[in-house]
């Protein structure tokens, strides 16, 4: 009877010394809303970060599995919004690193007694061009173990990403993508004469509807740069894309260019009027060009 009693209390013993060696994750986090603010045109990706506070309050190092997934349980590793790729990736600073083998799915390793953080970033991928607006997708962050048991409720991640209206403009010498070309400060008509055509380029690039406006110093007309008693001036008249500009008051145009990095060119042609009597000598407007999202 003693000896059965004395290999009954060792068997608990080892038991209970076996439970104590044990991985015991707390999530410390709640549901996480990630949102980037999404500019195509700027040099570089658009991202933002999704950190997961964590602690292993066991006596064992927690070695995870985390996984995202969609709507209908899927792994996923990227989601397109707006017509836009979004890809997770693993911030390896903060200990998350790409599982060897599996597809989709991150590692990440937490000493006993230990707290961290997850990190990822949600990055675009994609270079397109979303329509300005907000676009969304609810995802889950879901936690296991290496064998696939699940660590706790699956996180909900809410994805954003926010397109502010941006236009941009640039003028260029000859048509082509964006930012081709040199760059266009001075309409040079050379030596005067009446019917001279001069033509540049307008690039336009945008995510929304936008709005050129052209306003001329001098309603129109190049005045003498040298003053002078009764100085004449040299009418001038400019078409934007086949329009005829009417440069007495501020003009706008309405465009609506493809939703790409290259944009479009629109030509804008100048066209000297008559000259005839004109007091000898430099003549010069200024035009204001400039454009704003709808």
């Amino acid at each position: 009877m003693i000896i059965g009693a004395a290999g009954l209390l060792a068997a608990t013993a080892l038991a209970t010394s076996a439970a104590a060696q044990a991985c015991d994750l707390a999530v410390l986090d709640g549901p996480q809303t990630v949102r980037i603010e999404y500019n195509p045109f700027d040099i570089g990706p658009s991202s933002a970060g999704l950190d997961v506070s964590m602690e292993n309050r066991g006596d064992a190092a927690c070695d995870l599995r985390m996984s995202f997934t969609d709507d209908v349980g899927m792994e996923v590793t990227s989601v397109v919004l707006g017509n836009v790729g979004v890809q997770f990736r693993p911030r390896e600073a903060s200990g998350v690193q790409m599982a060897d083998v599996q597809t989709a799915v991150f590692q990440y390793q937490l000493p006993a007694g230990a707290k961290g953080q997850a990190q990822f970033d949600a990055a675009v991928v994609q270079g397109a061009v979303a329509d300005a607006g907000e676009y969304g997708v609810n995802l889950r962050l879901v936690l296991k173990t290496t064998d696939g048991q699940p660590i706790g409720a699956p996180i909900p991640v809410r994805l954003i990403l926010q397109a502010t209206p941006r236009a941009q403009l640039n003028l260029a010498g000859a048509a082509g993508a964006f930012g081709t070309g040199s760059s266009v400060e001075v309409v040079d008509f050379g030596q005067a004469a009446e019917g001279l055509t001069r033509r540049i380029f307008l690039q336009v690039r945008a995510n929304t509807m936008a709005t050129v406006s052209i306003v001329s110093q001098h309603g129109g007309v190049m005045q003498r740069v040298e003053e002078a008693p009764n100085a004449t001036a040299l009418p001038y008249t400019v078409e934007l894309d086949g329009d005829d500009v009417d440069l007495s008051v501020l003009w706008t145009k309405q465009i609506d260019p493809p939703r790409t990095l290259a944009g479009i060119s629109i030509p804008m042609t100048f066209i000297l009027g008559p000259v005839a009597g004109a007091m000898e000598g430099r003549y010069a407007d200024v035009l204001t060009i400039d454009i704003s999202p709808k």
